[in-house]
C-alpha cells in the first residue's frame, strides 16, 4: 500500500506541480505561482456611488486582507519594471494599480493601502489636474498627489493621458481613432502629433508630482493600436498597461502589460482569488514551479531530509532517494522513473523540489 502511494506522491510531486502548488499555498501562505505577477485594476472606491467599476471602502479592505492571509505579496510598480527587465519578484506577486486619478484614490483608498503597507500605482488623466471638482467624478488635486508619492515610498503615478480619455463621435477611442472635423478627417501626420504632444503634455503635468520617473501608462479603455502604442513609445513610455485579463510575465510585450480586473462591485475576495488562480501561467524552463517536499509528504504521514546533493524522503516502511537532475526516484529495490529530470533547489532552510520541465 506504501508503495503504491509512495510511486503516486512522486509521480505527482513531478507531473502535477500546479495541482498541489495551490494546496501549499492555501496551508502555509506559501506559492502559488513564481516568476509572474498578477496585475489587478481598479478604478473607484466609493460607498455611495455605484458602477460597474466601483467598489466600497469594505469590499477593497477584504480583498487586499484576504490575499494577504492567503500569502500574496504585494510589490511596488519600480519593483514590477525591474521584474520586467529582469529581476526576481516574491511568489505570488501582486501589483495594485488604479486609472483616472479620481479623488476617492485619496480619500478611500489610500488610507487602506497605507494601514496595510501595499503599494499601488495610480494612472491620472492630466487636464483634471486644473479643475479637479470639475470633473464627472471629483479627481486628485496636484496637493493630494504630491503629498501620497512625497510621504510615501510605496505609491506611484503614472499617465492616462492628458485629454484623450474619450471617445470620438464615430466611436472609436480618441487615443487611436481620427478626427473628423466638418468632414475633413485629420490625416497621418496630425495624429501623429497628436498622440504624441498628448503623451508629453502628461508626462510634463505630472513631473513635479513625483520624483520617481515617468514612463508608464494605462490605455484608456484599454484599447490601443500598433501606430499609437508606438506613438507613446516615442514620447517616453516604457510600460503601458492593457485591461487584457491575463498574467503578467516577462514574455509579455512592456507596452501591452495584461491586467485583471478587481475592481467591480460582484468581485468577492473568493471570487478574486479564483480569478487569479484561473489566469496562472504553467511555466518551464528558466521559471521553474516548485512544491514544498515536506508538507506534500506530510500529508501522507512520511518525512524528508537533504543530505547533499540528494532529496531523501520515507513513506511508510520505503525510503526514496532523489538526486539532482535525476531521471529517477531510487528506493530499497528498484526505481520510479519520470518523464523529466528533477532538480533539487538548495540554500533554502526547507527541502523543495524543483520541476524543471512539465
Amino acid at each position: 500500500m506504501y508503495k503504491r502511494i509512495a510511486i503516486t506522491i512522486l509521480v505527482t510531486l513531478i507531473g502535477l506541480t500546479l495541482l498541489l502548488t495551490p494546496l501549499q499555498a492555501e496551508r502555509s501562505g506559501q506559492i502559488y505561482y513564481e516568476d509572474q505577477v498578477a496585475v489587478l485594476m481598479y478604478h473607484h472606491v466609493h460607498d455611495t456611488d455605484q458602477s460597474s467599476s466601483t467598489i466600497t471602502t469594505s469590499l477593497l479592505q477584504n480583498q487586499l486582507q484576504a490575499l494577504l492571509s492567503k500569502g500574496y505579496h504585494f510589490i511596488s510598480l519600480p519593483e514590477f519594471k525591474q521584474y520586467m527587465e529582469g529581476a526576481t519578484v516574491p511568489s505570488n506577486a501582486v501589483l495594485i494599480t488604479f486609472d483616472d486619478g479620481y479623488q476617492s484614490f485619496y480619500t478611500s483608498a489610500y488610507p487602506i493601502l497605507k494601514s496595510l503597507r501595499i503599494p499601488a500605482v495610480n494612472f491620472v488623466i492630466t487636464t483634471d489636474l486644473s479643475n479637479p471638482l470639475g470633473s464627472y467624478i471629483p479627481s486628485m488635486s496636484k496637493e493630494q498627489i504630491s503629498e501620497m508619492t512625497h510621504a510615501t515610498n510605496f505609491i506611484d503615478i503614472g499617465c492616462h493621458t492628458n485629454n484623450l480619455h474619450h471617445k470620438l463621435p464615430s466611436g472609436q477611442a480618441a487615443l487611436v481613432g481620427r478626427l473628423d472635423e466638418n468632414g475633413t478627417v485629420e490625416n497621418e501626420d496630425a495624429y501623429k502629433q497628436r498622440v504624441l504632444k498628448d503623451t508629453q503634455a502628461c508626462v510634463g503635468k505630472l513631473a513635479g508630482l513625483t520624483d520617481a520617473p515617468l514612463d508608464t501608462m494605462a490605455y484608456p479603455f484599454g484599447i490601443t493600436s500598433p501606430a499609437a502604442t508606438e506613438l507613446v513609445k516615442q514620447a517616453g513610455i516604457r510600460y503601458a498597461f492593457t485591461i487584457s485579463p491575463e498574467m503578467a510575465t516577462r514574455s509579455a510585450d512592456r507596452l501591452l502589460i495584461p491586467r485583471i480586473n478587481a475592481g467591480s462591485p460582484g468581485i468577492t475576495p473568493e471570487l478574486l482569488q479564483r480569478s487569479i488562480q484561473r489566469r496562472i501561467v504553467a511555466q518551464s524552463g528558466t521559471a521553474p514551479l516548485r512544491v514544498d517536499v515536506n508538507s506534500a509528504v506530510a500529508q501522507l504521514g512520511g518525512g524528508v531530509n537533504k543530505e547533499g546533493g540528494e532529496l531523501r524522503f520515507r513513506l511508510g516502511q520505503e525510503a526514496f532517494t532523489l538526486t539532482v537532475n535525476a531521471k529517477k526516484a531510487r528506493a530499497a529495490k528498484r526505481a520510479s522513473r519520470f518523464s523529466s529530470p528533477c532538480c533539487s533547489s538548495t540554500g533554502t532552510s526547507r527541502s523543495r523540489l524543483t520541476t524543471c520541465k512539465r
